[in-house]
């Protein structure tokens, strides 16, 4: 039989399971190449060892020009090396000369502008050769990259708990970096109960298709997790201990089997571990059976509802949060956005987290949102968090954004 638990607040969930991660799950963190860290979270600040840009330097093919037009051209003495570096080959200018320049190339000593190659022209003069410009001459400083006009040597580059991405490990890259510190990834090993699940084929009366086992490892990792272990457990006791003894994963997080039927092993396997509860009912719709405990070793174990959406929005509601509690981040406060129609609120003190796309600036929450339901979630952008009273067109209202 199965009883009620007194709920919490879907806020106040986030903030006990942010809080006892931070004081209990501690992550190794390692020094490495910036080629091998995209996807990882920065353990420390990255300050840039230079100036970016690191030299004053041309942003134009053309011409280093020096005081007024016409400019007399002098060369450098160009090396016959074709693979020879001659960016940083250049001439000093005095008024009314100029030298050729590449985009990227070193500006000589008394350049005060760039002509380029497509507004100049060439001439002779008394066997001598001189540009000017085809229209106006440039404004001084024109098409000139000066150093550090993007960073000055020593400013942070990036801030410990930032998800390193391609771009911006390029920028680091710039910015002279070789190696950064980043926190090893949270360990997560997940499990899949309900003897009633089958895996492959269609179902039949008393069945239900699996909608989680092979989603949930690319979601979790999405999040910046390592999933170090799937497996489907029967819904007996035995199951659940040995699946929690037998793996060394950081936060443990099993699908269905934490309501508080006779079928449903995980609260019965919290108590003979002596596990502390973060929570064990949340007031919120679809997902009040999620709970989280905190074991006895430190670890940290997530249980989320069978039915497919509301074990979702469990996922989508706490594994974030537990791991920028594990990564040094703060809790993040809640974006929000005009909805676009009005939504009625649970009849409850719950909240609901409800599918809804982006569309002229507004959520517009989508059908098919119940907690057995997935078509909504499937083409969604965001869940919002509509308040237990409902929102009226055009309030305010929280969102999650989804990977």
């Amino acid at each position: 039989m199965s009883h009620h638990l007194p709920s919490i607040s879907w806020y106040r969930a986030r903030e006990n399971l942010h809080r006892t991660v931070t004081q209990h799950l501690s992550i190794a963190r390692e020094q490495l190449p910036l080629s091998q860290v995209i996807g990882r979270t920065l353990a420390s600040d990255v300050t840039t060892v230079l100036a970016v840009p690191h030299y004053d330097s041309s942003a134009m093919d053309g011409y280093a020009t020096a005081g007024a037009p016409p400019w007399q051209l002098i060369y450098p003495d160009y090396p016959q090396d074709p693979t020879a570096n001659v960016h940083r080959i250049t001439v000093d200018l005095t008024p009314g000369t100029a030298t050729p320049i590449f985009t990227g190339g070193l500006l000589p000593a008394g350049a005060t502008s760039i002509l380029r190659s497509e507004h100049s022209r060439s001439f002779i003069r008394d066997g001598h050769s001189y540009i000017e410009p085809l229209g106006e001459a440039p404004r001084e400083g024109a098409d000139m990259r000066r150093t550090g006009e993007e960073r000055a040597a020593g400013a942070t580059l990036a801030t410990a708990g930032t998800t390193l991405t391609p771009r911006l490990g390029a920028s680091l890259a710039m910015g002279g970096i070789d190696t950064v510190d980043v926190f090893n990834p949270v360990t997560v090993a997940v499990a899949f109960s309900g003897n009633e699940v089958i895996t492959s084929g269609v179902p039949g009366p008393g069945q239900v298709r699996d909608a989680f086992s092979s989603f949930a490892e690319p979601l979790l990792e999405a999040y910046g997790a390592q999933v170090a272990r799937t497996e489907r457990l029967a819904d007996t006791p035995g199951a659940f201990d040995t699946w929690i003894s037998s793996t060394d994963a950081q936060i443990l997080m099993v699908t269905g089997g934490s309501s508080t039927s006779g079928v449903d092993m995980v609260r019965s396997t919290l108590a003979r571990l002596q596990a502390t509860y973060i929570f064990e009912s949340v007031a919120v719709r679809p997902g009040h059976p999620a709970l989280a405990a905190l074991l006895p070793d430190g670890r940290i174990l997530l249980g989320l509802p069978g039915n497919p959406f509301a074990a979702y929005t469990a996922l989508c509601s706490y594994v974030p949060v537990a791991l920028d509690a594990a990564y040094s981040r703060p809790l993040s406060t809640l974006a929000t956005a005009p909805i676009a129609a009005a939504h009625p609120g649970t009849g409850k003190q719950s909240i609901a987290l409800q599918p809804a796309r982006w569309q002229a600036g507004a959520l517009h929450v989508l059908k098919r949102s119940q907690s057995h339901m997935l078509g909504g979630f499937a083409r969604a952008d965001v869940l919002a968090v509509v308040p237990a009273q409902g929102a009226a067109t055009g309030e305010q209202v929280g969102y999650l954004p989804l990977p």
